[in-house]
């Protein structure tokens, strides 16, 4: 199964499925680590991400047999997993879960500055990420936790290339501003 592309693996589970699960599983064993931590990233909830991602490969499931391969499995795929983490985070504020993740992160930026140096970088990208507006933090994460490129980003957003390029530049732009705003925030409480 390892040497099977994605497209060879999508070809088996239009025919297979939903007796012989084999492809797919592949499918799932090769995308689900980055499935997870996207949705981890977008929605900060590893309850949530669990259900998002589970939800996601569901839908995967039950509408492969529908993929035309108008682009390729991993945009598709990234596409039903920002549409159902969107879903998600409409869901949680409805129950009025903000309050309860906002506590989540302060902890875990109150841990991230106890541990070490490499640590202590990783919990300043998480929290310039939190900081971000949610289209910013939706691509940011997509280009760099979800590793997609900028057309893929595109076909997930469903906008167009230059709109893609513009977006994301706009995003890295803040992503520095935030960071550099919290190292000049630093300097002036040690002084």
């Amino acid at each position: 199964m390892d040497a099977l592309s994605d497209d060879d693996l999508v070809a088996r589970c239009k025919t297979e499925l939903p007796y012989n699960v084999t492809a797919y599983r592949e499918l799932l064993r090769r995308h689900e680590p980055l499935v997870y931590r996207s949705c981890l990233k977008m929605l900060g909830s590893v309850q949530d991400a669990e259900e998002a991602c589970q939800d996601a490969f569901l839908q995967v499931f039950h509408k492969i047999v529908e993929f035309e391969g108008r682009a390729a499995f991993k945009t598709w795929l990234y596409r039903i997993v920002y549409n159902r983490c969107l879903e998600a985070r409409r869901k949680a504020a409805r129950r009025n879960q903000y309050h309860s993740k906002m506590v989540e992160e302060a902890e875990h930026v109150e841990l991230t500055k106890n541990k070490s140096s490499d640590d202590e970088i990783t919990g300043k990208v998480h929290e310039v990420i939190s900081r971000m507006s949610g289209e910013e933090c939706r691509l940011v994460t997509l280009r760099y936790i979800s590793g997609l490129s900028i057309q893929e980003i595109a076909d997930v957003l469903d906008i167009g290339l230059s709109a893609a390029k513009m977006r994301l530049y706009r995003a890295q732009e803040r992503f520095k501003e935030i960071y550099n705003d919290m190292d000049e925030g630093k300097e002036e409480f040690v002084k």
